[in-house]
């Protein structure tokens, strides 16, 4: 493990990652934070990556 402070994995690994997953039986995306819990329900995928692009940001 190196400590070169170039290194992009331990800034990687700070940033939580948002799932966007289409529900089975419906026209819904969801937005589900990295413990799993719903953020946002939305119609849209392009709706959903929006809501995930803010919250990363």
């Amino acid at each position: 493990m190196s400590d070169d402070p170039k290194d992009p994995a331990p800034a990687a690994a700070a940033k939580p990652t948002y799932s966007v997953i289409k529900q089975r039986h419906g026209r819904w995306w969801e937005v589900r934070d990295p413990g799993g819990e719903l953020v946002s329900l939305t119609v849209y995928r392009k709706g959903a990556q929006e809501v995930v692009r803010r919250l990363a940001a």
